[in-house]
C-alpha cells in the first residue's frame, strides 16, 4: 500500500477539499440513497480510493458492515481484490441477507463475510494468512473497543497499510485515537477530516486515517 499516494490523491477527488459538500464523481450518491447507512458521499469516496490502491495480495477488511454501504463503496470499480466484511448484525436493520442483497444489486460478488463478534473472530485468527492493506473500523466506538479494534488488526497489517476510523468527532473516539497513537510508535496520523459536530456535515461524524509503518 502506498499511503503517500493516498494522501496526495484524496484532495484531487474534490473541488475544494475538505470543504466540498460532495466529491466530483457522483456515482456513489444514488447508492447512498438506495442502500442507506451512516455516512456521506465524501466518506464513501475516501474508502473507495483507499481500496483502489491495494497492492497485489493485499486485503481490504472492514469491521462493521451493517447494510453493506461501505463494502459497496470499497468494491465499486475495484473488483478482483480481496474484500472482507465482519459484523454480528446486532444493529438496527442490518442482516446478512440484506447485505448480500444490496451488494448483488450492484453486481458485486467475491467478498467474504465473517459473521459474529469481531473481537472474538480477530482473537481467534479469522484473518490468518491475510495481508491487510486497508482496515476500516466502524463498529463499537466506546473507548476500550476503539483501542482494541485497532490493536487486533496490527499483526495482519502490511507496511504502509491504512487504518480508517469513522465517527472521530466523538470525544471518546478522538481520545482513544490520541491514546492509541501515543502508545504505538509504528502508527501515525495521515489524514483527519472533521464532521458535522465540527462544522462539516458532509463528512458525517468525521474520519481519521492512520498509516501503519510496520
Amino acid at each position: 500500500m502506498d499511503a503517500q499516494r493516498f494522501a496526495r490523491e484524496l484532495p484531487q477527488l474534490f473541488d475544494d477539499y475538505p470543504r466540498s459538500a460532495h466529491p466530483r464523481d457522483r456515482r456513489l450518491a444514488p447508492i447512498l440513497e438506495q442502500v442507506g447507512g451512516l455516512a456521506q458521499e465524501n466518506n464513501l469516496a475516501l474508502i473507495n480510493l483507499a481500496a483502489s490502491l491495494l497492492d497485489q495480495g493485499e486485503s481490504y477488511v472492514e469491521v462493521g458492515s451493517y447494510k453493506g454501504l461501505s463494502l459497496i463503496a470499497a468494491m465499486l470499480g475495484n473488483q478482483g481484490r480481496d474484500f472482507v466484511g465482519i459484523d454480528n448484525f446486532s444493529m438496527g436493520e442490518g442482516s446478512r441477507e440484506l447485505l448480500d442483497e444490496n451488494l448483488g444489486r450492484y453486481g458485486l460478488a467475491g467478498y467474504e463475510l465473517l459473521e459474529g463478534d469481531a473481537f472474538e473472530l480477530l482473537h481467534g485468527g479469522a484473518l490468518a494468512g491475510r495481508r491487510v492493506g486497508v482496515y476500516y473500523y466502524d463498529a463499537a466506538h466506546d473507548y476500550e473497543s476503539q483501542l482494541e479494534g485497532l490493536r487486533l488488526a496490527e499483526p495482519h497489517l502490511v507496511p504502509g497499510a491504512l487504518m480508517i476510523v469513522d465517527d472521530t468527532d466523538w470525544e471518546r473516539v478522538d481520545r482513544a485515537m490520541h491514546d492509541y497513537l501515543a502508545g504505538q510508535p509504528r502508527a501515525r496520523l495521515l489524514v483527519q477530516v472533521n464532521g458535522k459536530d465540527r462544522g462539516q456535515a458532509w463528512w458525517w461524524e468525521g474520519m481519521q486515517v492512520l498509516v501503519w509503518e510496520g
